[in-house]
């Protein structure tokens, strides 16, 4: 978790899924990072597989998305 993010504080579902994103999008470019140095192992390759695909859930089922930020093609920026 980021330092300076709050945790154990109570926050809405629209709080918490913002977060998540965030979460998500920083581990996605780490992940992306690792890949084009080669460094990306198979396990790697699959939590990034996996974090692709609940970005594409929440920005397929939540209508604010695109305003929220999740305005991209995810498979296009992180492609798996």
């Amino acid at each position: 978790m980021k330092e300076g993010m709050r945790s154990m504080v109570p926050a809405s579902a629209r709080e918490t899924l913002l977060d998540l994103i965030d979460e998500i999008t920083i581990s996605l470019e780490e992940l992306q990072g690792r890949e084009e140095s080669g460094e990306l192992d198979g396990y790697g390759v699959g939590i990034k597989t996996a974090q692709v695909q609940v970005l594409e859930f929440i920005q397929q089922r939540w209508e604010e998305a695109f305003d929220e930020g999740l305005d991209f093609n995810i498979e296009k920026k992180f492609p798996v």
